[in-house]
């Protein structure tokens, strides 16, 4: 462990972005859920431990409600944790994790895959992902496929499906708005929207769709395109014609045109167990990342009123 390591609490205003994003850029595990400009979009009040020479990042979404700080991870957004240039132990992870300032009540922080823990074992859930190595598609994808998904995909195939991957992002909302998944409806199609935009600007999205034979719009998808990583953020299908494959068929199209590119797709998830069977039927492996959680707020029926207040139950 570097025991030198002098790390600071950075507020949103003190970060240089031109600085942060150059390592984010550089960074041996670098994600595109780090980048300042998608932080701005998930978590526009996030702060930060960092070295004074940027080399080690921390980023921290930060939220405050009722006079209390906490610490949540924010949707589409699925690991954060520690990100460097350099080798990342477990020793600096831990010393990263004691720097978050007690002010902040309750923390509730996904690490990414390359971060683990020695001393926090008992503040520690593990989470799964499904990552698929986008390898040559006839002879290492899709013959592991499993049987489920390839019939769907062969029903899609019946129904003449076809595959777009120049969707327009109008047209992407307006079907996400009305077939997707929503906690707080307003809320999350502004963030979507501005996540699609910010992504478009930095030249990182992937929005694909599949039609029917009149051209009528039946699933959508969002994928984020980052390090050699494409990360599934959302996707919806109309009820009929997710029964005919749709969602099967584009995820396969994606899939066909990302392979041999030396790509990973990560599918986000999930702890789910039919969401993550449709994953795996693609012969997406689970990843273990590690979330983090403390906390110190007041016990008994006070706690149960802030946890209230703050959504976190």
């Amino acid at each position: 462990m570097k025991k030198n390591l002098e790390i600071e609490f950075l507020h949103r205003e003190e970060i240089d972005c031109k600085r942060w994003n150059a390592t984010i850029d550089n960074a041996f595990n670098g994600s595109i859920y780090a980048y300042s400009w998608y932080l701005d979009v998930v978590s526009p009040n996030w702060g930060a431990l960092a070295t004074n020479d940027y080399s080690y990042l921390f980023p921290l979404p930060i939220k405050r409600k009722y006079g209390i700080n906490y610490i949540v991870q924010p949707l589409h957004c699925q690991q954060l944790g520690l990100f460097s240039t350099n080798h990342i132990s477990a020793n600096i992870v831990d010393l990263f994790i004691d720097q978050i300032p007690a002010k902040f009540k309750y923390v509730d922080l996904n690490l990414n895959i390359h971060n683990k823990t020695n001393k926090h074992t008992g503040h520690i859930n593990k989470r799964k992902t499904y990552m698929l190595d986008l390898l040559n598609y006839n002879e290492q994808v899709f013959r592991n496929y499993n049987q489920n998904t390839k019939r769907n995909i062969f029903k899609a195939i019946a129904n003449e499906f076809t595959l777009t991957t120049t969707l327009n992002p109008g047209d992407f909302m307006k079907f996400y708005r009305q077939y997707g998944f929503m906690v707080n409806r307003k809320k999350d199609v502004i963030v979507i929207e501005k996540l699609i935009e910010s992504l478009l600007t930095h030249n990182k999205a992937n929005i694909a769709g599949v039609t029917d034979r009149n051209n009528k719009l039946c699933a959508v998808a969002l994928f984020a395109e980052s390090h050699n990583a494409l990360h599934y953020l959302l996707g919806s299908a109309e009820p009929e014609n997710k029964k005919k494959g749709a969602m099967f068929y584009l995820m396969d199209g994606v899939i066909k045109n990302h392979c041999g590119m030396d790509k990973v797709l990560d599918f986000e998830g999930s702890m789910i167990l039919s969401i993550a069977r449709f994953f795996s039927g693609f012969g997406a492996k689970p990843c273990t990342y590690f979330n983090y959680h403390r906390n110190s707020l007041p016990a008994g029926e006070a706690l149960v009123s802030i946890k209230q207040k703050l959504k976190l139950i």
